[in-house]
């Protein structure tokens, strides 16, 4: 009951900050999860897995299409080959450019960027095998809802330059989105 009353009071505080902030411009936070579909020669290494998502947007003029996105994200996928598992956890910086009526909720988006992801592979009777590389993201997504609240759906591609086996991989995530407007 003390997690629920913690966090309904957290989204009040995003939302009523979003709202003061709507005239310098439209930030919104997003909490999600999804699936994450294996690509090219990483889907023989890993099967589906699942994927948690948090991310900032902040539109800097509150006419302004174009603004500033942060992601953060932790999955993990199930090794084909092998027992066992490959997880990772990135952060990212991305350009976001949104299409759509200001006042609607109901919009369309395009993001890209860059940022850094941590992979760890364990499987049994190997060691564990961690990893930190730069990564590449791009995708789009659409929000519906109503004002201060919105729910949202993504589908992304992201690329992670590591040595040896390239982790790419398709998120596919819903989740709600507060603040804006």
């Amino acid at each position: 009951m003390r997690t629920r009353l913690t966090l309904a009071l957290a989204a009040f505080v995003v939302c009523l900050g979003a709202q003061k902030a709507s005239a310098q411009g439209d930030i919104r936070l997003g909490l999600g999860g999804g699936l994450t579909i294996p690509l090219r020669g990483y889907a023989d290494a890993v099967n589906r897995g699942w994927v948690g998502n948090a991310n900032l947007t902040f539109f800097p003029m509150a006419s302004t299409s174009l603004g500033l996105r942060l992601d953060g994200f932790y999955g993990r996928n199930p090794l084909s080959a092998f027992d066992g598992h490959q997880t990772f956890a990135g952060g990212l910086a991305s350009i976001a450019f949104q299409f759509g009526a200001r006042q609607s909720p109901n919009r369309f988006y395009l993001f890209g960027g860059g940022g850094y992801v941590r992979t760890a592979t364990s499987a049994s009777g190997f060691p564990q095998k961690t990893d930190t590389s730069p990564a590449v993201s791009g995708g789009v997504g659409a929000t519906f809802g109503g004002k201060g609240m919105a729910f949202f759906v993504e589908a992304r591609y992201l690329n992670v330059y590591t040595d040896g086996s390239k982790p790419q991989f398709a998120p596919i995530t819903a989740g709600i989105s507060l603040g804006g407007l």
